[in-house]
């Protein structure tokens, strides 16, 4: 087990209204570990930003509290402490102004180790350009925030928190809004920075499809003001995700789209690798059942010659694509 660098002990958060204190969670025991990448989920309006925020020490908890051990001397968010040494944030706040440069906001990760002078010293400039260099922006330096795109400023920020160098990251839903190349160049930096940084990433995600294949653990929201801790195979497994967010129309244990069934007869499909995994995705799609019994057998290529064979009652018809193959079997 590596190192335990974050922990909470009792902790029930939420927010103040009126008199009344509302709360989200409650009686929270967590814990994060070094070289972790942990992921966030739940429904909408849960309270995953509020956890965040809390655990930053950036809102008060109701009861409870948030130990950081990557410190030296172990300390408590709640305290007068400064934590900005050990837990830099990403949140989803928007940029004040945005005719900064690049490096000038990721500089400001370096303004909780600075005198009242605001003074950079040749470490405060080592660790800002390693920084950019770390997420690969450097051919963004100069540029004004104005000029990114939401993926850019996304890896901006993320450039922020590494020159803050601290042991910890917290994000609050980093890939919102951005297209799938972005969304999964930002997960595998986060993951190589655990690995190569031995940093503690935690993330606040809607990502479902990316957090199952590149988080350690994850954090799930439940029903009783609780969160349930565990691998993402595990928790697919046992039915949790579909407990908490009730999939309509969608398996998780398969990953797929739960088609219903409409035309005429069934299909027997052969073969292995990508070529059988597009090819059942396109049969399923258009409303074929798969039966290893069905008169009708399909053979998918056994190389990267694109040759679907199709036997049906004596006769063999070859295709060369998979829309050929439905236009085929519409005919029969």
């Amino acid at each position: 087990m590596q190192n335990i660098t974050l922990r909470t002990q009792s902790l029930t958060i939420g927010y103040k209204s009126g008199n009344q204190s509302i709360c989200l969670f409650e009686d929270l025991s967590l814990q994060l570990q070094q070289q972790q990448l942990v992921c966030f989920m739940g429904p909408n309006g849960a309270g995953k930003s509020t956890l965040i925020r809390t655990l930053a020490g950036l809102q008060e908890p109701l009861r409870g509290k948030v130990e950081i051990l990557a410190d030296p001397h172990p300390i408590s968010t709640s305290a007068t402490v400064d934590v900005a040494h050990s837990i830099a944030v990403v949140l989803t706040d928007r940029i004040a102004t945005n005719n900064l440069t690049v490096r000038d906001l990721v500089t400001f990760g370096r303004y909780p180790y600075l005198d009242w002078t605001i003074r950079l010293h040749q470490r405060d400039d080592e660790l800002i350009t390693k920084a950019i260099a770390e997420v690969n922006i450097e051919y963004l330096e100069e540029k004004k925030i104005f000029e990114l795109s939401d993926g850019q400023l996304q890896m901006v920020m993320i450039a922020r928190a590494l020159a803050q160098d601290t042991p910890i990251i917290l994000l609050d839903e980093p890939t919102a809004h951005l297209d799938l190349n972005n969304r999964i160049e930002i997960m595998k930096t986060l993951k190589h920075l655990t690995r190569k940084k031995n940093k503690t990433v935690l993330l606040a995600t809607h990502d479902l499809d990316l957090a199952l294949q590149t988080a350690d653990a994850i954090w799930l929201t439940g029903k009783n003001k609780n969160i349930l801790t565990g691998i993402p195979e595990d928790l697919v497994l046992n039915g949790m995700f579909d407990s908490i967010f009730e999939f309509k129309g969608f398996d998780l244990k398969t990953g797929k789209v739960i088609h219903t069934s409409f035309q005429k007869f069934n299909v027997k499909l052969s073969g292995q690798g990508h070529f059988f995994l597009w090819t059942k995705n396109a049969l399923e799609r258009t409303g074929y059942r798969l039966d290893p019994d069905a008169d009708l057998e399909i053979s998918t290529p056994e190389t990267e010659e694109l040759l679907w064979k199709i036997f049906y009652q004596g006769n063999l018809k070859e295709v060369t694509s998979i829309s050929d193959l439905l236009n085929h079997l519409q005919t029969i």
